[in-house]
């Protein structure tokens, strides 16, 4: 339910992993908007709501990342979150991060994540609307920058820009 910014949370684990973390945990005390909205999420209506969201987002996810996958030079990465993973072409991550910015679409860098590079994308599922603008904003970028390969990329960045 995205309550992250009420600093409300919860684990789950077995009981006694659950008791040795508690040991450790120092107080912290819980604002009452917090509660309330950990209540109203905990609402058997919320819980039917949360559990409908996550089979319609499993669906999303299947379509997006199939989607995805068929855009030449995109690998994409395998995973359950709410959020694809995707490898881009050595050398491409930037320029089409950068293309899809100002596509009005927004995506995150794969660079901060341990371990990858500016070649990783993060994109969250989305309704089918919403992927057929990210595909073919993807798809129109990797093309813009298949263009130019071989060119400086500063010099392609900003003549990119300014054609635009």
């Amino acid at each position: 339910w995205a309550l992250a910014g009420l600093r409300a949370g919860y684990a789950l684990g077995a009981p006694e992993l659950l008791a040795r973390l508690a040991r450790r945990r120092p107080h912290w005390p819980v604002s009452t908007p917090a509660l309330e909205a950990v209540t109203a999420c905990c609402s058997p209506a919320a819980v039917a709501e949360g559990a409908a969201a996550a089979v319609r987002l499993q669906g999303w996810r299947v379509a997006q990342a199939a989607a995805l996958a068929a855009v030449p030079g995109v690998t994409l990465l395998p995973g359950v979150a709410p959020f694809l993973l995707l490898r881009l072409p050595g050398g491409t991550g930037s320029q089409v991060r950068a293309a899809l910015r100002d596509d009005g679409i927004a995506v995150r860098r794969g660079d901060t994540f341990p371990g990858l590079g500016l070649d990783h994308l993060r994109v969250a599922v989305r309704a089918p609307d919403q992927v057929a603008a990210l595909v073919a904003a993807l798809q129109a970028a990797l093309g813009r920058r298949g263009a130019t390969a071989g060119a400086d990329p500063i010099t392609t960045a900003s003549t990119t820009a300014v054609s635009r």
